[in-house]
């Protein structure tokens, strides 16, 4: 459930990665020089490479996971892969790009320091941390705090909707009940700590029933500009007598907001099997069966939901009131 099914060309280049270290002979390790310099090989880290090949048939989520995993070598007794490598490893969203490097925890005890492939992230306190695919990892509560602390509201909004999400889904009330006991237990060691308050914030913020991270952003974004909170899978009967559930709605409005993102029309986990024109067939069918029975009927997209000052005007032209306006960027 929280530990991703890697694709099968991620497998594949992790089982083909070269760690120099353990190579035996110099004769081998002078071949992989050669190769390096030939441009056969590219490297992950110091010593860490892989077949050029693999690396340029991985997507960039799966590159930087690939990094993430190559920097199980480097790991020091005690050190665990944390923040947005533990998230790449446990296929949480990340808004925006992933980091140049992998990422862990160590305490400050050690004295290390980063390195140009490994950025170190130095606590009191040892994290909360367990195996992941055979790699120290920290847990899932402690990854949701500890991106909540780093990244912007937005962004840890994104990553505990999903975390939620999938811990509903589940339906596995121990392991629900566990993730909240340990999230509890860690957000009250923060203590004032520094991002302490976002990571409160966050929580306090976050819902399941947000289904994408698009859902996630556009509730971000129409809370900054105080929009009333909507209310999530909101069901609408349609014309036709079938019951739709909209990704936002105000009710007491009668208005409805959809979040159209590509992965919609263009990823085969949503797509199911049909084709780009079917998707879009269905789609508007689906929305004149629902605009005959709500006041209004909206949808933005990644651009809309990221330039505030446009998702007020469009959002006002549906009649949602606003309660203020003083930003213009998601943060």
């Amino acid at each position: 459930m929280t530990d991703r099914e890697y694709s099968a060309r991620l497998r594949a280049a992790a089982s083909a990665l070269i760690v120099v270290s353990d190579l035996e002979h110099s004769d081998e390790r002078d071949g992989v020089e050669r190769a390096r310099r030939r441009g056969e090989l590219v490297t992950l880290s110091r010593g860490i490479h892989v077949p050029a090949p693999r690396w340029k048939a991985l997507t960039v989520d799966d590159r930087f996971r690939l990094r993430s995993i190559a920097a199980r070598p480097l790991l020091t007794p005690g050190e665990v892969l944390s923040h947005h490598s533990a998230a790449a490893l446990r296929g949480l969203p990340i808004i925006g790009d992933w980091p140049s490097r992998a990422e862990s925890t160590l305490l400050c005890s050690t004295g290390l320091t980063s390195t140009a492939s490994l950025r170190r992230h130095r606590v009191v306190r040892p994290p909360r941390a367990e195996l992941l695919r055979g790699i120290p990892t920290t847990t899932l509560a402690q990854t949701v705090v500890d991106l909540a602390a780093v990244r912007t509201f937005s962004g840890g909004v994104a990553v505990c909707d999903a975390v939620l999400r999938m811990l509903e889904r589940s339906r596995d009330a121990p392991t629900i009940t566990l993730f909240g006991d340990e999230l509890a237990a860690i957000v009250a060691g923060l203590g004032t700590g520094r991002g302490s308050a976002r990571v409160r914030k966050v929580l306090a913020f976050a819902d399941p029933l947000a289904e994408s991270p698009g859902e996630s952003i556009t509730r971000v974004a129409l809370h900054l500009l105080g929009v009333p909170a909507p209310v999530l899978q909101h069901p609408v009967v349609g014309v036709s007598g079938r019951v739709w559930r909209v990704d936002l709605a105000w009710p007491q409005l009668g208005i409805v907001l959809e979040f159209d993102g590509k992965s919609k029309y263009l990823d085969p986990q949503y797509m199911n099997g049909r084709t780009m024109e079917q998707v879009l067939y269905d789609e508007k069918k689906r929305e004149d069966d629902i605009r005959p029975r709500v006041r209004a009927f909206g949808r933005v997209d990644w651009p809309a939901v990221m330039n505030l000052s446009h998702l007020a005007a469009m959002v006002s032209t549906l009649g949602l009131p606003l309660g203020r306006r003083g930003r213009t960027v998601l943060v």
